[in-house]
């Protein structure tokens, strides 16, 4: 495992932080750049881009025409809806991947994958997940990584 190439602690606060002060720019980029240090961790699994770019065409794409176009149709709410079924995906095959880092180093596994299609414990699933990747990342290179937010919320770090 000294070979692997480590991904870096984005502690839960800083996530929400940064994401609600870039309007969620900052979030697509961290789902990008947690694809990418996981690939290169274990040598497998979709990229950063193949994780959010049929996302953002998904979603954003169809908004953006929509705004400069009323009269694109109606097909376009469709093609919306298939960038959230793709973020359900990535997300399935993202919680089944830290449950397995977990389960690798003989842990209990921290994400109970079917919240992700329940409204609410889809948002605590999420949350936990951002939370456990990074104690995972931190707890490698035993480093300590605050995280006040997880800390107070034990539902999130328990």
């Amino acid at each position: 495992m000294s070979d692997r190439t480590l991904g870096k602690p984005r502690p839960l606060w800083r996530v929400l932080l940064f994401s609600v002060f870039s309007l969620s720019v900052y979030y697509i980029w961290y789902k990008w750049i947690i694809q990418e240090e996981l690939r290169k961790y274990n040598g497998e699994g979709w990229s950063g881009k193949m994780c959010v770019l049929p996302f953002i065409l998904g979603v954003i794409f169809p908004q953006v025409l929509w705004i400069l176009d009323p009269d694109v149709g109606s097909w376009f709410g469709w093609f919306s809806l298939s960038g959230i079924v793709w973020i359900y995906i990535v997300e399935f095959r993202l919680y089944r991947t830290v449950n397995q880092l977990y389960r690798e180093e003989e842990e209990n596994e921290p994400l109970v994958i079917w919240w992700l299609f329940v409204p609410g414990l889809n948002i605590i699933a999420g949350l936990r997940q951002i939370h456990f990747l990074s104690q995972y990342w931190a707890e490698k290179p035993n480093i300590s990584v605050k995280d006040p937010i997880a800390e107070h919320i034990s539902f999130l770090s328990a």
